[in-house]
């Protein structure tokens, strides 16, 4: 199962170069012109208003031209962190906490904050309320304790972290970090590994390897879940893990107790972070709802919020959000980006995610964007774009070399 043959005479290379050209042209002009826009917009403040002004941009559909309409009802953001630090484990994922707290002052000079589960409230009952955000972090890494929380206190601003299971039992770092930490460490400058089709990866650049690893769980995410538990055993023979690289990385029981005693909240985030789309119906139990009862158990409180772990509409089901409302949730958090509604499925809620270092301004236009672009349809109650996990007995993986 290779890919198919093209045709490599010089013409035919060519093309392929100029689209490519072509495409990497439009998309950093694409990139100048949004940042231009942002930085012009925040230092003249006129960001703010255009947010509260609570209308939305859609494009006219003869015509194709930009076009603002008044928002009907109130609009809710929610907000996607992952790590608040920098250097080593999770190496896809940094943010400088100086800019964090940057990010989190502009929040509260501009924006209305409150929990996710006020959020979750106000959305239920059609509460009218100026844009609102909530905070929420993936995956509990331990640099939240150190960075982000003395923030959090700081500007009294709430926010909700989303547990995974065995991490915080364990202490384990998941398993994509051991990917990412393997490919990093790899000592030769070339990989060659087989995922959906055989793949060569040059690893000639730090940047190259955070690529090839990234590539590799994508891959990962799309087969079903034994398949990627029986890949990554034989994968970590082959390539031995650092494990030094990933001792004390994920929150603690100790430190979660105590930010909860503080004013933190907390969700859950599956046992081990694997695609839900790609799980049996035994495999979401022990996924979802022991996750729930762990963390339960761990927090001695009721947890009621759950975040898809990657998110994207590929690794979520309609299977699974029932299965949600039967555990007992009463949301559940994606990556799709957008502002939610009163009329936004709660099991299907938006999230913008933050990146790592970028610029004030950028940060701004981006939260600017998620209110005042239309909200993606795909998650408004309708089954589309969303596949249902298979429940067969799954074919034995592949060997990654």
């Amino acid at each position: 199962m290779f890919p198919e043959s093209r045709d490599t005479t010089p013409k035919a290379g060519l093309i392929d170069e100029t689209l490519s050209t072509t495409r990497s042209i439009v998309a950093t002009g694409k990139r100048i012109l949004r940042s231009a826009l942002g930085t012009f917009l925040y230092h003249t403040g006129l960001l703010t208003p255009l947010v509260r002004r609570a209308n939305s941009l859609t494009v006219d559909r003869k015509t194709r031209s930009p076009k603002l309409r008044k928002s009907a009802g109130s609009k809710f953001g929610i907000l996607c962190y992952h790590r608040v630090g920098n250097g080593g484990v999770p190496y896809h994922s940094e943010l400088d906490p100086s800019v964090f707290e940057a990010q989190i002052r502009y929040l509260q000079q501009h924006h209305r904050i409150v929990s996710l589960c006020q959020l979750a409230e106000e959305m239920r009952s059609s509460a009218n309320v100026p844009p609102t955000v909530a905070i929420t972090f993936d995956d509990g890494y331990r640099d939240l304790y150190k960075y982000a929380f003395p923030v959090l206190r700081r500007y009294d601003a709430p926010a909700t972290v989303y547990l995974i299971g065995e991490s915080v039992e364990t202490g384990a770092a998941p398993w994509y970090d051991r990917i990412f930490a393997a490919v990093v460490a790899f000592p030769q400058r070339r990989l060659t590994i087989h995922l959906e089709h055989t793949e060569k990866f040059a690893l000639t650049s730090h940047l190259n390897r955070l690529a090839a690893a990234w590539q590799i769980v994508c891959y990962l995410r799309s087969i079903p879940d034994v398949q990627r538990k029986a890949w990554c055993r034989e994968f970590e023979a082959v390539l031995p893990v650092p494990e030094s690289d990933l001792q004390d990385r994920m929150l603690t029981w100790d430190q979660v107790r105590e930010m909860q005693t503080l004013g933190m909240s907390f969700g859950a985030h599956t046992m081990s972070h694997p695609s839900v789309a790609q799980l049996s119906a035994q495999e979401l139990k022990t996924e979802l709802l022991d996750s729930k009862v762990s963390l339960e158990a761990g927090l001695r409180c009721e947890v009621e919020h759950f975040a898809f772990p990657f998110g994207k509409p590929s690794d979520r089901s309609a299977t699974s959000e029932e299965y949600l409302r039967q555990c007992g949730f009463q949301t559940a958090v994606t990556t799709t980006e957008g502002f939610n509604t009163a009329r936004t499925n709660p099991f299907r809620l938006h999230r913008l995610q933050i990146g790592g270092a970028q610029p004030m301004s950028t940060f701004a236009l981006a939260l600017a964007r998620m209110f005042y672009e239309e909200s993606p349809t795909e998650d408004f109650r309708s089954e589309k774009n969303l596949r249902r996990p298979s429940m067969d007995e799954p074919v034995p993986a592949r060997s990654p070399f």
